[in-house]
């Protein structure tokens, strides 16, 4: 699948993230009461948080005052949110899914 050019535009300067794009931009969103296994949070195409069976298995700190240009959420292996320089560009989270309160929840050994 070929992105739409005003997509295509947008992501010149993020190669990576318009390939991983490709694959998903045309399917649906995810279904309501979706239980992922696996997310997986990118703060600049670096991964940022990655949750999986319940527990936080990885984590980077970031100053408050960081502002990262691009996020990816990636459930169960597959691109679903994407927002580059503030603009919104894939949206497969429109359903709700089934997420555990995150709140208070450690990371294995934490």
């Amino acid at each position: 699948m070929t992105l739409p050019q005003t997509i295509a535009q947008k992501l010149q300067s993020y190669p990576a993230i318009a390939l991983a794009l490709e694959p998903v931009y045309d399917k649906s969103s995810l279904p309501e009461g979706y239980q992922p296994k696996l997310i997986e949070v990118f703060c600049d195409q670096t991964l940022a948080l990655q949750w999986a069976d319940g527990y936080i298995t990885y984590e980077i700190t970031v100053p408050e005052s960081y502002t990262p240009k691009t996020i990816e959420w990636a459930i169960d292996g597959e691109l679903t949110w994407v927002l580059v320089e503030g603009e919104t560009l894939l949206n497969r989270l429109e359903n709700p899914i089934q997420m555990p309160d995150l709140e208070g929840l450690k990371g294995r050994g934490g």
